[in-house]
């Protein structure tokens, strides 16, 4: 799926829910760039059209949703997301005998922290968030999404690209909008 049939889809559920869905204008090439160059990589292509098209989402508004989960994850600008990787990458050091409470999907790197996982979206920032692996283990596929959870820390596997975390967003959404959609 790509984000504007995303978009287009959602924003029909956020309207029928009476609550509009808000986003802010797309973040410019220069900011990509910028951005990339800081990272030491290219962003997923799926990710950085949908930061193109619309540089996040207003606060605590939902616009992705883990299968099986109640929680709605607000779209972090490019700028917020920058800042969580930032926080994550200076906050590693302290982690480094980081042992994850339930054994580790094997398509995930080791670790409290990878250089390649990139936030994107969050519940109450850093304390859940979804993240972009640009750094998979052997087994995993490089744009693969995983989330972020925080006490006990865990990093989980969710789904194999961005496309796929689209459509399970929606469906999720479609099957649980009074609590994930709620004014």
């Amino acid at each position: 799926m790509q984000f504007p049939t995303f978009v287009s889809t959602l924003a029909a559920l956020h309207d029928a829910n009476g609550e509009p869905l808000q986003l802010k204008p797309g973040a410019s090439p220069e900011e990509i760039a910028e951005a990339e160059a800081e990272l030491g990589f290219a962003i997923c292509p799926a990710l950085k059209a949908a930061w193109l098209s619309a540089n996040g989402g207003t606060a605590w508004q939902t616009v992705f949703a883990r299968t099986g989960y109640l929680t709605g994850y607000e779209f972090l600008s490019l700028q917020a997301a920058m800042k969580q990787w930032r926080g994550m990458r200076e906050r590693a050091p302290r982690y480094a005998d980081y042992t994850q409470p339930h054994p580790r999907d094997p398509r995930l790197r080791e670790g409290w922290f990878q250089h390649g996982w990139l936030p994107f979206a969050g519940f109450a920032a850093p304390t859940l968030m979804l993240l972009l692996d640009h750094t998979p283990s052997g087994q995993g596929t490089p744009g693969q999404v995983i989330a972020f959870t925080h006490d006990p820390d865990a990093m989980d596997y969710v789904c194999s690209d961005f496309a796929t975390l689209l459509v399970e967003s929606l469906a999720q959404i479609e099957a649980e909008p009074e609590d994930l959609l709620a004014e």
